[in-house]
């Protein structure tokens, strides 16, 4: 049987995914449009991840050079 941390999550993603379809589908959203907000949602995650990581190598560096 799986943990109670990963059914949580399971429940959440599917939770989600519930509610993107819903919306699709009570508010006629063309799928295009919604696939076109998923790709510049995952952009931002992108840019993000990549900040943090070049934040993280930075302080890094800084806490290296002092000694």
């Amino acid at each position: 049987m799986a943990s109670k941390r990963r059914r949580s999550f399971l429940t959440s993603v599917i939770a989600c995914i519930g509610f993107v379809v819903a919306a699709i589908w009570a508010w006629d959203l063309p799928v295009r449009d919604v696939l076109a907000y998923l790709v510049i949602l995952l952009g931002f995650l992108v840019v993000l991840i990549l900040a943090g990581l070049a934040g993280g190598a930075l302080l890094n560096w800084l806490r290296r050079r002092k000694k």
